[in-house]
């Protein structure tokens, strides 16, 4: 059994209902379910043995989930086999949901995945694309604007029903200094459930996810803050070298940011060495600028930046260690979108474009 945090479910109780837990009768709990299912919690809460009898009698309305959740996690596994029959073993690393499903869970469907993302050297990247595309699963063009731009740091395939994402980076490149060689080079043979692949290594495991927390501002569903919970609860010996290693790359905003938020949303988390990695993280006044005016709450804001573009953008560039580096994105990003939308002109009047499906931001 997966041990999640106990204030968890107290937690999605009050944004799906804003009522007090525990719940008092019935009238609530579909609205639970409900929220719990967006933020991909449902699995969890489906395993999940201590919780209130309101919420317990309802489960059997949802035992039909659990053979669904299975079949998606099925589909992800096969097209992860594909990917490593076409490219190779060797030849990229599993990120966020495909990892942690064998990494932080006592079984791979309680960490439902949206697609399946891959890590690939950027100097390997265009071959690998190409490699895909003449097994027959060709680049997707179904995004808009920057998506297009022929060094954007992420495309899409479909590898049968599953939706893939190769990544050459996490984000645009000049968000941070992130070691992207020395990463590969530490990477971690695992094998599970008839996979054996790479992942990133413990501490990379941690500051790529916080990283990727911050790119998402911080309004990022539940499960991701669940997962980052389980990576520290298992290694937390490591953070002596995320917070040297998070100063090295310029992202000391992202690790504290994702330290703090988790320590105030599940007390467990704050242990002393928690606590000691963000003394150690930026100085006294920066974290109180960040804490008091640019981090959200997650325990009362909900995910998917429902306050705004305006705090979205605010909260963007206050993540970024670099003064430099938050107006050298803007250009960057102007560039890669005039660039993108040239090509997506070009790409809808060749008939190749494929119009985008929405898709959960869960990783």
């Amino acid at each position: 059994m997966t041990e999640v945090p106990k204030e968890l479910w107290a937690i999605v109780w009050r944004l799906a209902t804003s009522s007090d837990w525990p719940p008092r009768d019935n009238a609530y709990v579909p609205a639970f379910f409900d929220f719990a299912n967006r933020e991909k919690l449902l699995p969890l809460v489906m395993a999940e043995g201590d919780l209130p009898s309101e919420i317990v009698s309802a489960k059997p309305r949802f035992q039909a989930l659990r053979a669904l959740y299975r079949t998606r996690y099925e589909l992800a596994r096969d097209a992860i086999l594909e990917l490593q029959r076409v490219l190779g073993t060797e030849a990229f690393l599993l990120l966020k949901g495909s990892d942690y499903c064998h990494r932080l869970y006592a079984c791979p469907e309680l960490r439902p995945m949206a697609d399946v993302d891959i890590l690939i050297p950027a100097a390997k990247f265009q071959q690998m694309i190409e490699r895909l595309a003449a097994a027959g699963y060709p680049r997707k063009y179904s995004d808009f604007g920057a998506g297009f731009a022929p060094g954007h740091h992420e495309i899409s395939v479909e590898v049968g029903s599953v939706h893939v994402e190769p990544h050459r980076s996490f984000a645009q490149r000049v968000r941070a200094g992130i070691d992207y060689d020395g990463m590969w080079q530490r990477r971690e043979r695992f094998e599970s459930d008839g996979i054996s692949g790479y992942r990133l290594a413990p501490a990379d495991a941690i500051l790529g996810h916080a990283f990727n927390l911050a790119i998402d501002e911080f309004s990022s569903q539940l499960i991701r803050y669940v997962d980052f919970f389980l990576l520290l609860q298992r290694y937390e010996s490591q953070l002596r070298e995320c917070v040297a290693r998070a100063k090295a790359w310029q992202i000391e905003r992202a690790l504290f940011g994702a330290l703090y938020l988790i320590s105030n949303l599940f007390p467990a988390a704050a242990t002393p060495a928690v606590k000691q990695a963000i003394e150690l993280l930026l100085d006294a006044r920066t974290r109180r600028f960040l804490a008091d005016r640019v981090l959200p709450d997650p325990a009362q804001e909900r995910s998917g930046h429902v306050t705004g573009r305006h705090v979205q953008l605010w909260r963007k560039y206050s993540l970024m260690d670099r003064r430099w580096r938050s107006l050298a994105l803007c250009g960057y990003s102007a560039y890669e979108t005039a660039i993108g939308s040239a090509i997506e002109w070009k790409t809808r009047r060749s008939g190749r474009f494929i119009p985008p499906r929405p898709t959960p931001s869960s990783r």
